[in-house]
């Protein structure tokens, strides 16, 4: 699956976190500067193909799933990738 630039952002935002953090879609336009509806379209898509993963109660919460840690890591993506801090 190729990523579009909203989707490789958030997804590369949530791969640095800690395993048991997780981010709303707010703090996940801060950490990428990609307006809300496009980190919205971005998490669904990436949601649907087994990459992240959101809690179902409000406000949601997003992690990226081992799967999607592993696409991340595609030398195409090398730049979305951020180190865990």
């Amino acid at each position: 699956m190729a990523f579009t630039e909203p989707e490789a952002k958030a997804l590369g935002a949530l791969s640095s976190l800690d395993l048991s953090h997780m981010l709303t879609v707010r703090e996940l336009c801060r950490a990428t500067g990609v307006p809300e509806t496009s980190v919205h379209r971005a998490l669904l898509r990436l949601s649907r193909a087994g990459l992240a993963m959101g809690t179902p109660q409000g406000p949601a919460r997003w992690r990226c799933t081992d799967r999607g840690r592993l696409a991340i890591t595609r030398p195409v993506y090398r730049d979305y990738a951020r180190t865990r801090p």
